[in-house]
């Protein structure tokens, strides 16, 4: 009986095994959003950054200077897309490029700020059935007056036109979609882009 009792104290006493695989530290930096400084953390080490974002990005993020890397301020204003779903979209800052306001669509400059901005975006739903629906309807017709894209890696589906030509062709989707149309954001601007992807529905309108 005794043995048993002595092993089980030694094993007790031991130092604990090493961790095999030392989790990673976050790298804090600051982020000004909306005029207002806002800290976030993130791996400055990241694996798939290559695939995703410049090599100016990606050294920004090997450095962890105090400043947030663009692309960490784009996941944090878009959390429920992954970063291929995130592809359209770009940072938009304010006149001055010292706050940022929001995301808009369009290609981004090599620090993932908008090149042409032209308007913000908005998520206006995060139902899975309004993004199928315009993604299946846009890939079946064509729709008056409203331009189509496809983006092969994102997988988003973009409507752009004017209000009314895009609240016509989201009407005639019906269901899910047909309630997108009634979305402040969708008749804001003259100019107005819909964009499916990632399960959500988000609409950009001009300034």
């Amino acid at each position: 009986m005794l043995r048993p009792i002595l092993i089980a104290l030694a094993l007790l006493a031991a130092p604990a095994a090493p961790a095999l695989a030392q989790e990673a530290q976050p790298t804090f930096c600051t982020a000004r959003i909306n005029n207002r400084d806002v800290v976030m953390g993130y791996d400055k080490a990241e694996a798939r950054l290559s695939e995703h974002y410049s090599r100016r990005e990606q050294l920004a993020a090997r450095m962890g200077g105090e400043a947030c890397p663009s692309y960490v301020v784009l996941r944090s204003l878009t959390p429920e897309l992954s970063d291929d779903e995130r592809g359209p979209f770009c940072l938009r800052e304010d006149e001055d490029g010292d706050s940022v306001m929001g995301y808009d669509l369009g290609p981004r400059d090599a620090y993932g700020r908008c090149e042409e901005p032209s308007g913000l975006c908005r998520r206006v739903n995060r139902t899975r059935e309004a993004s199928v629906a315009i993604a299946g309807a846009a890939a079946r017709r064509s729709f008056n007056g409203v331009e189509t894209a496809a983006g092969t890696k994102s997988g988003a589906v973009i409507l752009s036109g004017t209000a009314g030509t895009i609240t016509s062709a989201l009407g005639s989707i019906g269901g899910a979609a047909a309630a997108v149309a009634s979305a402040p954001a969708v008749l804001a601007g003259a100019a107005v882009s819909v964009v499916a992807v990632g399960g959500a529905v988000y609409a950009c309108s001009g300034d």
